[in-house]
């Protein structure tokens, strides 16, 4: 049993994109089959997390739906806070679908970073993986933060206290996202290259 339980964030309305990038295909699995892979690989629960329950794609997995409307990549963590400690995890895992790249060694060196902080953050490319990160569950500070009205992931990684992990820089980004049409197209010339 690990420490921690993985939600695969995958309820985005993906306008950007113009299409459900959860089921395009990348190197022959889906976005959400290749999430949904790594997340299992690392051990622990899994549970997808999407906006409202229209969105929950077909799986044998525990869906999760936001406890509110319109609260964006935090309802997947408030959601995630529920089933990790229903599941009797203490952290959780928040990955989105559309970072087909993500490091196997994600969790363990995050886990090794956390220390006393609320969430530890891979750093890549000078930039807070904010989509990646290891959550100490903490129902209460999330709570109170959204009932303030605030809705934003970063704001709350701040005020919990972010231990930062700085990921080696070489080589492709390993937490390249995939926002639009040409993302898709880069990340498929990637996985021909590998």
């Amino acid at each position: 049993m690990t420490d921690f339980a993985t939600i695969v964030a995958c309820g985005g309305t993906a306008e950007r994109f113009g299409a459900d990038k959860r089921q395009e295909a990348l190197g022959g699995q889906t976005l959400l089959e290749r999430a949904i892979a790594k997340a299992a690989a690392y051990g622990g629960p899994v549970a997808l997390a999407v906006r409202e329950r229209a969105h929950a794609p077909e799986t044998h997995l525990p869906v999760l739906v936001d406890p509110q409307d319109d609260l964006g990549p935090i309802g997947a963590l408030a959601s995630g806070f529920d089933f990790a400690e229903t599941s009797g995890c203490a952290q959780v895992l928040l990955i989105a679908c559309d970072q087909p790249f993500l490091p196997t060694d994600l969790p363990r060196r995050l886990s090794h970073a956390l220390g006393d902080a609320g969430v530890a953050l891979p750093v890549s490319a000078g930039h807070d993986q904010n989509m990646a990160g290891l959550w100490r569950c903490d129902r209460q500070a999330l709570d109170a933060y959204l009932a303030s009205g605030q809705r934003s992931l970063w704001g709350f990684a701040e005020q919990v206290g972010i231990a930062r992990v700085e990921w080696d820089d070489q080589g492709a980004d390993p937490f390249a996202d995939i926002d639009t049409q040409a993302d898709l197209s880069a990340a498929q010339a990637r996985i021909i290259e590998e």
